[in-house]
């Protein structure tokens, strides 16, 4: 039997899965871990100032990685001269990051009025944190790359407990203002771990440290991650304008923090997404080079959005009680914006498999494309649904958006990756009612919770019976 088995290439999904899913777990535990002090010492509008920072940060990051994770990742398999895949990853995102430090500066006094920045010498650690991210994310696709799937948990895992740990003492030591000890607490730790792994890559590739970089690599890494700036640009877009509205045409700067604390909230869902979709794109690449089945793909999509529906139904149906538990009267409001965002998220993890086709076939330019239309339709929902119903408006706004991106590239990539467009349309129904549903009485969400889990169950048995069908035909071929 080949190497690269269908249940070899299987079971390095479920392992990896597993340490990604592990490892975002964990951070998002961490930023979980945040709210309470969020709670304690932010007024809501200083949180809603937190979170547009934060925002702004992602925004630089999202410009500075270039799109280079996924690229890195193709490149590696494509080329045994890794050492060149990695210096490539490192010098790349330079250009970039000294472009946006130049124009966050240039452009502080408009940032001050726009966003409502009470202290705009907090932008500097909005630069800080989004070069940050980007090198962590850049420095951890190589060990993604090579199948370091326990490595890349490892490093999370200091990097979790570095922030919290630096964030508790900044605070409770007062050394600088409270705003600037939450983002400090995040952009000191992920400078330290994308210097590590680029250190233990560094080392890991020395046997390819000779050999001349392959004839045209710089040309193929860009040719891939340069159409998806597009997509990472609106991507900002959608992950920004929420906020950035919210603090500009709602009379209310508090709503800002009651969506920044829901946000926060929803992070709870992002490790089985996140830890999934970076497994995924190893997975598919490889299926694409040693061969398989289009039937497993679809199967394996299936299954995660059954779980992905699963998870942010709990935390929807459950949120009348964790935003008093956790937020206390201060951010009682945020629970009508939570059940909302828990669909958002859904459909975002939706949207993510749904690029599964186009990535298959190099065909970028349509995430692209179909992520810019969801930029531009995202800020009108804004502008309509934000002055009527403040953070709740941004939300659907989300909500609306998710859901027209996710569905938009599953059409466009039926004939790559065929998974029915009829049980799509099913999967994306709940996380539309889950607002609704989780304004009824407890009795009823406690039964609805109990259903679907049931409901769950029996997909996921059902998804695996088919699995082991399409091993056992496999074998049966070899």
């Amino acid at each position: 039997m080949a190497e690269h088995s269908i249940s070899k290439l299987n079971r390095d999904l479920s392992r990896e899965s597993t340490f990604y899913a592990l490892a975002m777990v964990f951070s998002g535990m961490i930023q979980v871990a945040f709210l309470p002090f969020i709670s304690r010492y932010l007024t809501a509008d200083a949180a809603g100032e937190l979170g547009v920072l934060r925002i702004l940060a992602e925004a630089i990051a999202g410009i500075v990685v270039l799109g280079l994770p996924t690229a890195l990742i193709r490149a590696w398999h494509r080329t045994s001269q890794h050492r060149s895949v990695l210096l490539r990853g490192i010098t790349f995102p330079l250009v970039p990051t000294l472009l946006m430090i130049a124009a966050v500066l240039l452009l502080q006094g408009f940032l001050k009025s726009f966003l409502n920045l009470q202290h705009p010498d907090y932008l500097i650690h909005a630069i800080l944190l989004g070069t940050g991210i980007a090198y962590v994310q850049i420095a951890l696709s190589i060990p993604r790359a090579d199948g370091l799937a326990g490595r890349y948990l490892i490093l999370q895992l200091i990097r979790g407990v570095l922030a919290l740990g630096l964030l508790a003492l900044l605070l409770y030591s007062r050394t600088m203002d409270t705003i600037p000890s939450f983002m400090t607490a995040r952009w000191a730790p992920s400078f330290i771990i994308a210097f590590a792994a680029v250190v233990m890559m560094w080392k890991k590739t020395s046997d390819s440290k000779k050999l001349k970089g392959p004839e045209g690599l710089t040309r193929e890494i860009l040719g891939f991650s340069l159409p998806l700036i597009p997509a990472t640009l609106s991507m900002i877009v959608l992950s920004s304008a929420d906020m950035f509205m919210l603090r500009s045409i709602y009379p209310d700067m508090a709503e800002s923090g009651y969506y920044e604390w829901a946000s926060r909230a929803g992070l709870v869902l992002m490790p089985m997404i996140l830890g999934f979709n970076m497994a995924w794109k190893r997975f598919i690449f490889r299926k694409k080079r040693t061969g398989g089945t289009l039937a497993e793909l679809g199967r394996a999509g299936l299954l995660f959005m059954l779980l992905v529906n699963w998870g942010s139904l709990i935390l929807a149906m459950s949120s009348p009680w964790i935003v008093p538990l956790v937020g206390g009267g201060q951010f009682l409001p945020a629970a009508r914006v939570l059940p909302t965002l828990a669909g958002a998220v859904a459909l975002y993890g939706l949207f993510l498999i749904s690029q599964t086709g186009c990535l298959l076939t190099g065909q970028t330019r349509y995430i692209a494309g179909m992520t810019l239309f969801g930029a531009m339709l995202n800020i009108g929902f804004n502008f309509r649904l934000i002055p009527v119903a403040g953070a709740l408006g941004a939300a659907f706004a989300t909500l609306g958006t998710n859901l027209f991106m996710a569905l938009s590239l599953f059409w466009l990539g039926r004939k790559v990756f065929p998974i029915s467009f009829f049980m799509v349309v099913l999967t994306v129904l709940p996380p539309i009612a889950f607002g609704p549903l989780a304004t009824l009485g407890p009795g009823w969400r406690v039964i609805v919770v109990i259903a679907s889990t049931l409901i769950t169950v029996l997909g996921v048995g059902y998804l695996r019976l088919v699995g082991k069908r399409l091993e056992g035909s496999a074998f049966d071929e070899t």
